[in-house]
């Protein structure tokens, strides 16, 4: 449910990606009375949307100026970033303009926090906040503990306890939160392809049996880039046969419902530390 605020301002912006969590996202926001002004990613963002926002558009990866002007002519002071934008677009044809290219050029490096955190300065400047991807939302979190019918074995708790310290190292380093293990070794650690990917990658390698560890990075910014699973994430460790899912409590959970109602059909164990 929506945590109750009242604001004279009822007018939310959300930067939208790809995924079911802008759509999930648009709803709760509108139920609890809030005028939803979308700017969507058009590589990345569900086209539904157009039918749920209150007001939309579409841009590309890099076009931040037409983006800080449809927030303020929406009259927009608050901004949600939903859904993942795939780092992998900034390495494909994409046409940045001057406010862009004057920020991609100023940055230390090409980092996922190093970016988001200057897009995020960038619009406060520019009189745009962008709040975590909490703030107006609590039903999409999983109490701590066993999550499904299922709990994990002795050898599956053994690999979650592996993967958390492998997933530990690549996300202090800001370069995946993903873990696939096997009998406490590491067949994948997630990169720039994403969580299902590396998934499937590792879950290949170790022929079934694989456990899948995601956690947070340290200090995690809840502006942007917290861990989420979904239906599709269970779907890539069904596709592979592994076995187990655990994740940190602050991980968004998609469609909890039928996440574990899927999770239980598959018989697989998913775990909340």
């Amino acid at each position: 449910m929506l945590l109750a605020r009242q604001m004279e301002n009822k007018n939310i912006g959300i930067i939208a990606g790809y995924g079911e969590f802008p759509l999930i996202y648009i709803d709760e926001l509108k139920a609890a009375g809030y005028s939803v002004k979308v700017c969507a990613i058009e590589e990345e963002a569900d086209k539904s949307l157009s039918e749920r926002a209150d007001s939309i558009i579409y841009i590309s990866v890099g076009q931040l100026g037409k983006l800080v002007n449809f927030f303020k002519s929406e009259g927009v002071s608050e901004v949600i970033m939903a859904g993942k934008v795939r780092k992998t677009l900034m390495f494909k044809k994409i046409k940045p303009d001057i406010k862009a290219i004057t920020l991609f050029l100023s940055l230390k490096d090409k980092k996922d926090d190093t970016i988001l955190n200057a897009i995020c300065k960038f619009l406060e400047k520019e009189g745009v906040s962008v709040v975590p991807q909490t703030k107006y939302i609590s039903s999409v979190f999983l109490p701590s503990g066993v999550a499904s019918k299922r709990s994990p074995n002795k050898k599956e708790k053994e690999d979650i306890e592996f993967g958390k310290n492998a997933a530990m190292l690549i996300a202090g380093a800001d370069i995946g939160q993903t873990a696939v293990v096997k009998d406490k070794s590491v067949m994948a650690l997630e990169a720039i392809e994403g969580t299902d990917e590396a998934i499937i990658r590792g879950g290949k390698l170790a022929n079934g049996g694989a456990v899948v560890v995601k956690v947070n990075k340290p200090n995690q910014d809840l502006r942007f880039d917290v861990p989420a699973v979904g239906l599709d994430t269970l779907e890539a460790i069904i596709s592979v046969d592994a076995t187990c899912l655990a994740f940190e409590r602050n991980t968004i959970v998609l469609r909890k419902e039928e996440f574990i109602k899927r999770a239980d059909s598959a018989d697989i164990a998913v775990y909340v530390f």
